[in-house]
């Protein structure tokens, strides 16, 4: 890939104007994915989906379609495009286990919402009241809560709306009785009962919709050539898409991802006998082997842990290739992690990471995001751990990363990481503030950018800005 210059002019303009080119930039992205045009179907068979379509139809035409995600898992085969109709609302999730298949969008309109959440939960009849003041518990069992949301817009980009803050048991006699705040809630893992403080009453009554992310993914499996294009996807406790190991050019494309992540990674307690309290939840993850996978035109925003990675860990067993990647023009905002990858080495396996191509994603503030409440301090935005040693032609270049409360590049030290060719990319943070840590060592936002980034990650030609720190925070 040739490499060039990125937006260097930006170093000879004041902090505000910087700030004014960036956000239109960031619009433009969001147009960019919002506008996307439809998916035309190349003579494969079609499965229609949409709210006023009925599950006893055959779905093969608009005008006879099928309404549920249930009935698409039934009905669907290898080859097949399932077209969810726009401006419509879903829920459920998908078994991704049939080769060849395309899921996406017809008609005019918002992009069709793929809800995770099983069912609209302000519903007063399913809360009732404890012994201990202003908590109730929710009589329907609920697995593995990581989000509640409550009262949605459903509007592209509502940043800042209202959620749910968990409650960790970390001791043997937590329990609800320890809920304090409004909105605090705790999913008891041994009975799934969900209990949640409500200051203004029954929950039921006091809001509109409550929406509520269990731990389960919305698109896993791992078929070969299964495109996910132009949906909008939201309120899981775990990943938009997830799994995926194995899988064979797996394109994920024109899709935003919102509110979603949080659930507990794991089971209820640590082999030591201690509590577990690692939650996780990406918008686009394959944990493990990957041959193509494409992740291209996407925005990201409010999503508990990161936005789009491939990973797998030395301490998971057998072999690992992760080749043909391509991360390119994706908008991710109000995040933990941003962009993550890793592939650890393990005695006795093969291990792989090779061509591997970033370009044109736009990373903004981390740190920031409804889930980093406690973790601010440990938000990167382009972040590589215990990458093999067997690491050949992975380059990202002509990308923005613009201001976070972590670091702006994150690299293990390890043989692998040192050949990642970071190059001609943007960096926004406050001076003084965290530009890296690298190889073992924290460097700093400050007069030595530059000569920081071109001796440790190849950056040839860095467009470095230092502006104050931004006024959000969630």
């Amino acid at each position: 890939m040739a490499s060039r210059q990125y937006m260097p002019e930006l170093e000879s303009m004041c902090p505000a104007q910087v700030k004014r080119i960036l956000d239109i930039k960031a619009q433009e992205m969001k147009d960019a994915v919002c506008l996307t045009k439809n998916y035309v179907p190349n003579g494969e068979r079609v499965i229609y989906v949409s709210n006023s379509g009925d599950d006893a139809n055959d779905g093969l035409s608009m005008e006879r379609p099928i309404a549920t995600i249930a009935r698409v898992g039934e009905i669907i085969q290898a080859g097949d495009t399932v077209l969810f109709k726009r401006g419509d609302h879903f829920r459920g999730a998908f078994d991704v286990k049939y080769d060849d298949v395309t899921y996406s969008a017809y008609g005019e309109g918002v992009k069709p919402i793929i809800n995770g959440s099983r069912r609209n939960f302000a519903d007063p009849a399913i809360w009732q009241e404890t012994d201990k003041e202003n908590v109730y518990v929710c009589t329907e069992k609920i697995v593995n809560a990581g989000l509640m949301h409550f009262d949605p817009e459903y509007t592209y980009g509502q940043y800042n709306e209202l959620y749910g803050h968990m409650k960790l048991r970390r001791e043997d006699d937590f329990s609800y009785k320890n809920l304090e705040g409004d909105l605090d809630f705790y999913n008891d893992r041994e009975t799934d009962l969900l209990y949640l403080y409500s200051a203004e009453g029954n929950p039921g009554e006091r809001f509109l919709d409550i929406e509520i992310g269990e731990n389960r993914h919305i698109f896993l499996g791992k078929a070969d050539n299964v495109t996910i294009d132009n949906l909008w996807i939201m309120h899981t406790g775990s990943h938009g898409m997830g799994g995926a190991s194995q899988s064979h050019n797996r394109r994920v494309t024109n899709c935003v991802f919102s509110w979603l992540g949080g659930s507990m990674l794991g089971g209820l307690k640590r082999q030591d006998g201690t509590y577990n309290t690692t939650r996780y939840g990406n918008a686009v993850e394959i944990y493990g082997s990957c041959y193509g996978y494409y992740v291209e035109n996407n925005w990201m925003y409010q999503i508990y842990d990161t936005a789009i990675t491939h990973q797998y860990g030395g301490y998971s067993p057998g072999d690992c290739i992760q080749r043909d990647v391509i991360y390119r023009d994706n908008l991710m905002e109000y995040c933990v992690w941003f962009i993550e990858f890793y592939n650890g080495e393990r005695e006795g396996t093969y291990r792989e990471v090779s061509n591997i191509y970033m370009t044109g994603n736009f990373c903004r503030y981390g740190g920031y995001g409804w889930g980093c409440k406690g973790r601010e301090g440990g938000s990167p935005m382009f972040c590589g751990s215990h990458v093999c040693e067997n690491l050949h032609n992975f380059v990202a270049e002509n990308n923005i990363f613009y201001q976070t409360l972590g670091y702006l590049v994150r690299l293990q030290d390890n043989p692998g990481a040192r050949n990642i060719v970071v190059r001609n990319n943007i960096y926004v943070n406050p001076k003084g503030a965290n530009l890296a840590f690298l190889y073992d060592n924290k460097y700093m936002f400050d007069d030595d950018v530059k000569k920081n980034l071109r001796e440790l990650v190849h950056e040839e030609e860095p467009t470095v800005i230092y502006m104050k720190k931004p006024p959000v925070r969630f």
